[in-house]
């Protein structure tokens, strides 16, 4: 075989049936790097492999992988845009940017692009500008030269108007590693290399008021080039994605894989990041309990077995000085007891082998649910994209057509809320969410929420009304306590009129804090009532400009305001609206919040 001809463009190596790909890299782990045996390993080199397969497979065309390590990653695009050979591709997890797309040509994205803020370990976390500037001013940026990384520093310090210092190190050395290791230093990181980290028990503080989805990770070539068409048709061939798929699965573990593309489209991209990071902090509390428990227990055994066997010893030492008769006697029973040992530890290597066994298939119940819910968002958003894309070019519709692609749009947006809702309750049934207790400023929070709902409340024309007559503070998990809030506001939005009102009341009795949300919605029967807070349960009240409505929305309250050791319950009559409570235990000392 001779690859005398690798500088040609695709169509003369289709026709040749031989080619050669210079591929421009510098290490990128896992994306793209040498192991200790100087071979090359990464996601990208695997998929470059695969395409290879693909095109051996597809158009008969063998192709030669020729792998060039550049001095620096910020050389890379540079390096191939100046090249004059159409056989050329940078390979090093690039990030889809316009001033990239002015020089170089990228392929379509295999792989969802979010970065996150990441800070030292101690570092608080902040959520009001005036808390990011002092905390800013106190930090250092760590970032390399000539990557998007470097680009968010720039926009962040423009738009929040910041100051603080930046570090620049080696484009071989990991941000995460410097911060880890360092004080007070933070810096913007890909979303999967974060989880991968924190999911191996690396300590630092992500902050949640910076985060970036961009447009995903390409390969770049030369403009002109037209070996992209092929790698394109192979990055779309449903078999590839399969492989593409498991390819990246191994080297970011499957599940971060799921819900990495599970993001693509996110409304709520902060709080889907920070649930996911609740769920790796339990997994790691329930691995290191279950460790714990293990060894416990050969602890435990070992004890028994020493015990057994120097009450043998012992036995058999007093028993040599009777008569021989005694000491077969007692042989056999040693025998006997041996025997008896042997059966236990079968047995409980049994036990061991089916708690195994019982772990996997929950484990692969969990996972076809998230596999499903991935499987479903992805045509779901494409629809969404698609009639975004028509929606721009709205001009040249007829009215009836207008009002179907809004039509289409909505009804694609409902479904994505309904596997959102089945998804929460899927973790909440499946005891994978632990209340994180915090002090809480409460009427901060219930501002926020007010000013959230504000435009789907305009939308019917229903007044907000927010009462708060002191300043108080909770001592309980914020994620749970707006998720509480958020449904039992949005289901009074959803089942009320146009034209009434939403009223909101935070109050103090006794030792507990009381959230009310009143409606003026169609109330509720007497078997409503009864129904409200289980799972799935369609009521008579139907929402009133035909909002999606899983039947899950009351009974996940209901769950996590078990979590969070309170007690919910509503007060209702038909066709008089419907007042829903939510009592939690206050800080006793409401001084501790202000002084914290």
């Amino acid at each position: 075989m001779t690859y005398a001809n690798s500088g040609l463009y695709w169509e003369q190596a289709k026709r040749a049936k031989t080619a050669q790909l210079d591929l421009y890299w510098y290490i990128s782990k896992p994306f793209v790097y040498k192991d200790d045996r100087g071979q090359m390993k990464g996601l990208e080199v695997e998929m470059m492999e695969a395409f290879c397969d693909y095109l051996k497979q597809k158009y008969d065309t063998d192709i030669q992988l020729n792998w060039i390590e550049t001095p620096s990653f910020s050389s890379i695009h540079q390096t191939v845009a100046n090249l004059d050979k159409p056989n050329t591709f940078g390979v090093s997890a690039f990030s889809i940017t316009e001033e990239r797309k002015e020089i170089v040509t990228f392929s379509d994205p295999y792989l969802s692009d979010v970065a996150v803020l990441v800070s030292s370990k101690g570092t608080p976390i902040v959520r009001t500008l005036d808390e990011i500037n002092k905390l800013m001013s106190k930090l250092t940026a760590v970032t390399i030269r000539g990557t998007t990384y470097e680009k968010f520093l720039e926009d962040l310090k423009e738009q929040l108007n910041l100051k603080f210092e930046t570090i620049y190190i080696n484009s071989d050395k990991n941000i995460l590693d410097e911060i880890v290791n360092g004080n007070n230093y933070f810096g913007f990181i890909d979303l999967p290399i974060y989880l991968m980290m924190i999911k191996d028990g690396r300590e630092l503080t992500r902050q949640n008021f910076f985060t970036l989805r961009g447009d995903g990770y390409a390969y770049i070539s030369p403009q002109g080039s037209d070996w992209i068409i092929p790698l394109n048709q192979f990055l779309e061939d449903p078999e590839s994605k399969v492989k593409i798929a498991n390819i990246i699965s191994k080297y970011i573990s499957p599940e971060l894989y799921m819900f990495i593309e599970s993001t693509y489209g996110d409304d709520n991209l902060g709080t889907s990041i920070l649930t996911k990071e609740k769920e790796i902090q339990m997994e790691q509390i329930a691995n290191a309990e279950n460790q714990l428990a293990k060894e416990k227990f050969y602890r435990r055994l070992l004890i028994f077995l020493i015990i057994v066997v120097s009450v043998s010893a012992i036995s058999i030492f007093v028993l040599l000085f009777n008569t021989r008769k005694i000491v077969k006697k007692l042989s056999t029973q040693k025998k006997q007891i041996t025997l008896q040992e042997e059966s236990i530890r079968n047995k409980n290597e049994q036990l061991i082998n089916r708690n195994v066994q019982l772990t996997t298939l929950n484990e692969e119940k969990n996972n076809l649910v998230k596999i499903l819910a991935h499987d479903l968002r992805t045509p779901i958003n494409h629809i969404t994209g698609l009639i975004n894309v028509l929606q721009i070019s709205a001009a040249n519709l007829a009215e009836g057509d207008k009002k179907i692609t809004s039509q289409i749009k909505d009804s694609a947006s409902r479904l994505n809320q309904m596997i959102h809702k089945i998804l929460d309750f899927d973790a909440l049934e499946g005891n994978r969410m632990f209340a994180n207790t915090e002090k809480i400023d409460i009427n901060q929070l219930m501002e926020l929420l007010v000013e959230n709902f504000k435009p789907s409340a305009q939308e019917k024309e229903i007044d907000l009304q927010l009462k708060i007559e002191a300043s108080y503070g909770l001592k309980t998990d914020y994620l749970f306590l707006t998720q509480i809030m958020e449904n039992l506001i949005s289901n009074a939005i959803k089942f009320s009129e146009k034209g009434t009102k939403v009223e909101m009341e935070v109050l103090s009795k006794n030792d507990n804090i009381i959230f009310t949300v009143k409606d003026q919605g169609p109330g509720f029967t007497e078997q409503d009532k009864k129904l409200a807070f289980t799972k799935y349960q369609k009521l008579s009240a139907k929402p009133t400009n035909g909002e999606p409505s899983t039947g899950l929305g009351l009974s996940i309250v209901k769950k996590y305001v078990n979590l969070l050791g309170g007690e919910v319950w509503v007060e209702s009559e038909l066709k008089k609206g419907s007042t829903f409570y939510v009592s939690l235990l206050k800080i006793k000392n409401e001084a501790e919040l202000a002084s914290s």
